[in-house]
């Protein structure tokens, strides 16, 4: 039997990755190869082992409604599959940015496309001797997806992030906007993702103190725009305070190109013990921005953290394994799925563990139609 997938999802662009293996010696089809490896991923297994185990608990179903023979392939053929995933990785993403760009047109419109870029550390990779495996990932806001990600190889965090921003061009033209945090506040990067047709919005920490008093000094004047939000949180009062500046100092100007407003965001938390806390942070951005609008930006780069980097470990274990060949691609395939589960329900743990007992259900959402 042979099964169909439709257009709109990441499988047919999966499966135009190129064959690697021996044409001699093939037990499955490369589609249907393919397609187990997603449905078996989209339980959130948490580690190979894992995998292999629950391939071979629902092998009568799979079989039946995938294209293979009466067996399931062994954990020694899944360990080498994604070893040779590492391996072809270019292959894996130029695969994945076929799917945004034909599936996703908002990437072509005119409207700005807000991204996020974090480094993430699996944690398990860890060996005596080695450290931890980190990546650096760019994640797109809109459609909860990673749409970038390289190792970064104990390279500072800016020089990896340079080796994305062709990825980016490429992807969304002149149209986005990168938030980044304080490791990557610095001359070089932010001068390099203007001349890649971007913009960004960086803070002014403690690494940059020169830059942090001018900004201070630029906010002693009447601000252009403010905007506050109140919110009431388990018994506590937060209140987020947001002003722009686009009176630039000559010395920020200088240092970030392109520079056009300056953000300071207070925010005041009154705890339910009657305690109050402060604190002041400011920011750069290359665009003009409203109060409003750089409050938005800058509480949406969290989301990197909240609605990608946590929920691959605690959905897909990524902290928990201690696979180091493979960890690439895994990562690549685990922020994949976060897009199709995110289109699907907010409440993804207990979906996943839906999913976990009925495969029919995963070849639903994966757009298989079994013949």
């Amino acid at each position: 039997m042979r099964c169909e997938t439709k257009t709109d999802q990441p499988a047919p662009f999966l499966t135009q990755i190129p064959d690697w293996r021996d044409q001699n010696r093939i037990t499955y089809e490369w589609n249907a190869l393919w397609t187990l490896m997603l449905v078996g991923l989209l339980t959130g297994p948490e580690n190979i082992l894992a995998l292999s185990d629950w391939f071979q608990a629902q092998r009568e179903v799979l079989c039946q409604h995938l294209a293979l023979p009466s067996s399931i392939p062994s954990q020694a053929t899944l360990y080498r599959f994604f070893w040779k995933l590492d391996v072809h990785i270019t292959d894996l993403q130029t695969a994945l940015f076929a799917w945004v760009k034909a599936c996703h047109p908002v990437v072509d419109t005119e409207r700005l496309v807000l991204l996020a870029g974090d480094g993430k550390v699996l944690k398990g990779s860890a060996r005596q001797g080695e450290a931890a495996l980190s990546f650096l990932s760019v994640f797109f806001h809109e459609l909860a997806l990673t749409v970038a990600q390289t190792p970064q190889n104990g390279r500072h965090e800016a020089r990896v992030m340079d080796g994305l921003l062709d990825t980016l061009h490429h992807l969304f033209g002149t149209g986005w906007l990168l938030t980044l945090d304080a490791a990557y506040t610095e001359q070089g990067l932010t001068g390099r993702i203007i001349n890649a047709g971007g913009a960004y919005l960086v803070p002014l920490k403690n690494n940059t103190k020169t830059l942090k008093s001018w900004a201070q000094v630029a906010f002693a004047y009447p601000p252009t725009t403010t905007f506050c939000d109140v919110e009431h949180r388990c018994g506590e009062d937060w209140t987020r305070t947001t002003c722009t500046q686009t009176d630039i100092p000559e010395e920020v100007s200088y240092t970030f190109p392109a520079a056009q407003t300056l953000i300071r965001r207070v925010h005041h938390v009154c705890h339910r013990d009657g305690r109050v806390t402060q604190e002041v942070r400011y920011a750069v951005c290359s665009m003009l921005l409203t109060a409003h609008e750089a409050e938005d930006i800058w509480r949406q780069h969290w989301g990197i953290e909240n609605r990608s980097h946590h929920r691959r470990d605690t959905i897909f274990h990524e902290d928990r394994c201690r696979t180091r060949l493979g960890a690439q691609g895994l990562a690549l395939l685990h922020g994949t799925f976060l897009a199709l589960l995110h289109a699907q329900t907010r409440r993804l743990t207990a979906f996943v563990r839906r999913l976990r007992f009925d495969p029919l259900a995963i070849l639903t959402l994966l757009g298989v139609e079994p013949s």
